[in-house]
């Protein structure tokens, strides 16, 4: 913060060090009736230089109003060390006569003028010497006396300002002025070139210090005078503002004084600025505030307690009244306690504070109960208004309230736990999520789990009001190279209500639940011609009469997992049979199988089909047209033969190669 503003008070106590006594009462013994009263520069102080010469203004009166006559007037300089006798002349003309009056009538008085010479002593800079004052006359022998001060200086600190009026926020013009004093050895007046500061002295706060001066050091709160021309004056102008409540009332303590201090390093003095403070009357009230409360997912009630202060922060005695306005709380069904009209009696002003002990205030406990289960958001409670006696105008409200917070609960729950789906298909699973807590949620959700099964939710926030279930669809793609029964592994769907905030990691207002999926087994199948090993198709065989052949076709499994075929003719004469009606075929495999053509009809072209059915029996596939050309017997013994078919015609089943095959495709059954 910038030094540029200072608050400074002055107490009641400063006033026993300002010496701005103007008239000094007098000091003798009990028995006379003459009485002495003075005035110096300053009180009963005056200043000289070096070789200057130090005058006081002295009144002789009668305490009785009696008369006098022949009064006797001596008095005398006491340096410590030396004692020098002070010259009395005729004062009525301002120190000019030098014929001094020695009667006065009844109810009259003397003026005379006591003149010190500090040249005469030999006194330095910063002496200080004691002026004792005498007076007897013929009618009273005892007579008084009193002393008076010798400052010996090169210069005098003063004002000429009167009391100033305040009140709060006002700003008054003070000046302080100090005036060159210094003589030479010649009584001729000479410059001063030793700094002279003038500085804030007083300790507290409630008074705002400023001036125009160039010389004025704002932050420091002095002004300091370098240089000081023969027999001149520095007026240095000070604009003071009452500002803090903290100076008190003059009609509680008397006038307050803001003190400088006029110094060069040998010789201090004191100016003190009067003034007048008005009554300030104000209040603070403190302890009020917003609870939260966390009743709000609760089955029991809450309840929370203040202890408000009034504090009376006038600058005098005053009393405060107390009023409580319970109709928001009451009418929520909320109770409040304590809240019952006082008053707290005189409070000492703000400047008599003290915490310790409480003095300046008043304390009082309030309380308020909140009801369970309550939304979020839900605030009631009561206010309570401090209004001072003395001054209506000066009042204060405070609100108390409580603020029920939002309390977070999730559940998670999903329709199913386990689903499949065909390769390249999804299965999706119905997530609901339900905002057991007192206010609405924006709840954030994620997935884990095998990316290549790419799980996806429909949304990734949910809003959901108290109370209320929102839903949404979590996807799990089945790879579209997935073999059957092929599985996700566990598929996490998580559920995070706003109240985790950025770290979700340990968040006790989190859910999840757990889904897998397993891949369906598709079926497939091409039956098809068989293609020896230079690629030519042989879809047609030739045989005579009465002798037997065998023909090849292929089927390939074109579904994801094993496939038990069935196969089966179409169209084809009784003498065609299967090598085999069943097989077994691994995903992706293609299997050469045989049929039997041992010709029992007429010679000629005979067309059929072969069909092949999956496990699932509705997964067919059937080869194009099969030809059989039967022709006449050719043989030259005459008797019935058998066609052999060449081993590189042959890379399938042979007759015993197919009923060992069926023999496998059995037995791999009964496995099964």
């Amino acid at each position: 913060m910038e030094r540029n503003v200072r608050n400074l008070g002055v107490f009641v106590a400063t006033l026993a060090m300002i010496a701005s006594v103007l008239i000094v009462p007098s000091v003798s013994a009990d028995g006379h009736d003459l009485e002495i009263s003075g005035l110096g520069d300053d009180g009963v102080t005056s200043y000289a230089s070096q070789y200057g010469t130090a005058e006081f203004l002295i009144t002789i009166s009668s305490m009785a109003g009696s008369a006098h006559n022949n009064v006797s007037i001596t008095a005398s300089a006491d340096w410590g060390s030396i004692t020098t006798e002070a010259s009395v002349t005729d004062g009525s003309n301002g120190c000019t006569d030098e014929n001094v009056e020695t009667d006065f009538g009844a109810g009259g008085t003397i003026e005379a003028c006591i003149s010190v010479s500090v040249a005469e002593a030999g006194a330095d800079i910063g002496d200080v010497g004691a002026v004792t004052v005498s007076a007897t006359s013929a009618e009273d022998s005892i007579g008084d006396s009193t002393e008076f001060t010798v400052q010996v200086s090169n210069w005098r600190a003063y004002s000429n300002d009167g009391a100033q009026s305040y009140a709060e926020g006002d700003t008054n013009q003070y000046t302080i002025s100090v005036k060159n004093i210094k003589v030479d050895e010649n009584g001729d007046a000479v410059e001063i070139d030793d700094a002279i500061s003038i500085s804030l002295s007083t300790v507290g706060s409630g008074w705002n210090i400023d001036s125009d001066d160039a010389a004025w050091d704002k932050a420091e709160l002095t002004a300091t005078i370098q240089y000081l021309a023969a027999d001149a004056d520095y007026d240095l102008v000070l604009d003071i503002q009452l500002v803090g409540e903290i100076v008190p009332a003059s009609s509680y303590v008397g006038n307050s004084f803001v003190v400088f201090t006029v110094q060069d390093g040998t010789v201090y003095t004191l100016v003190s600025l009067e003034a007048s403070v008005a009554d300030n009357f104000s209040v603070n009230v403190t302890g009020s505030g917003n609870y939260d409360s966390d009743s709000g997912c609760s089955d029991a009630e809450d309840a929370t307690g203040w202890t408000p202060t009034v504090k009376n922060f006038g600058n005098t005695m005053d009393s405060f009244s107390i009023t409580f306005d319970t109709a928001d709380a009451a009418g929520a069904g909320w109770t409040v306690d304590g809240a019952t009209s006082d008053n707290t009696g005189m409070l000492n002003p703000k400047f008599e504070h003290n915490e310790a002990d409480g003095t300046g205030m008043f304390t009082m406990n309030v309380g308020l109960h909140i009801p369970a289960g309550l939304p979020a958001g839900t605030m009631h409670g009561f206010t309570m208004t401090v209004i001072s006696d003395t001054d209506s105008s000066v009042t204060q409200t405070q609100s108390f309230s409580a603020t029920v917070t939002q309390c977070y609960g999730l559940t998670m729950t999903v329709d199913k736990a386990a689903d499949s789906a065909n390769p390249g298909n999804s299965a999706d699973f119905t997530i609901s999520v339900t905002n057991g807590g007192n206010g609405d949620d924006t709840v954030s959700l994620a997935t884990m789990g095998a990316s290549e099964w790419s799980p996806t939710l429909a949304e990734s926030e949910l809003t959901i009001a108290s109370g209320a279930t929102s839903t949404t669809l979590l996807s799990i793609t089945v790879p579209s190279d997935a073999s059957a029964n092929a599985a996700s592994g566990s598929v996490m769907a998580h559920a995070y209500s706003e109240g985790c905030g950025d770290d979700t990691t340990d968040c006790g207002y989190a859910y999840d639940v757990s889904v897998s999926v397993t891949a369906n087994q598709v079926y497939g199948l091409t039956a098809g011609y068989y293609s020896n090993e230079t690629d030519v198709v042989k879809d047609t065989v030739s045989v005579q009469e009465t002798m037997t052949v065998q023909m090849k076709f292929t089927v390939t499994n074109d579904g994801n997992g094993n496939d038990e075929i069935v196969l089966s003719l179409a169209n084809a004469p009784a003498w065609v049979t299967l090598g085999q009606t069943e097989a077994l075929a691994g995903p992706g495999q293609t299997m050469t199988l045989t049929v039997d053509v041992g010709p029992a009809g007429a010679v000629g072209d005979y067309t059929f089909q072969v069909t092949a059915t999956s496990a699932d029996g509705t997964t067919s596939s059937t080869t194009e047209d099969l030809t059989v050309t039967v022709t006449e017997k050719v043989d030259d013994s005459g008797g019935p033969a058998t066609e052999k078919v060449e081993e590189d015609d042959s890379p399938g089943f042979g007759i015993i190669t197919a009923i060992a095959a069926i023999g496998a495709v059995l037995l791999i059954r009964r496995r099964l």
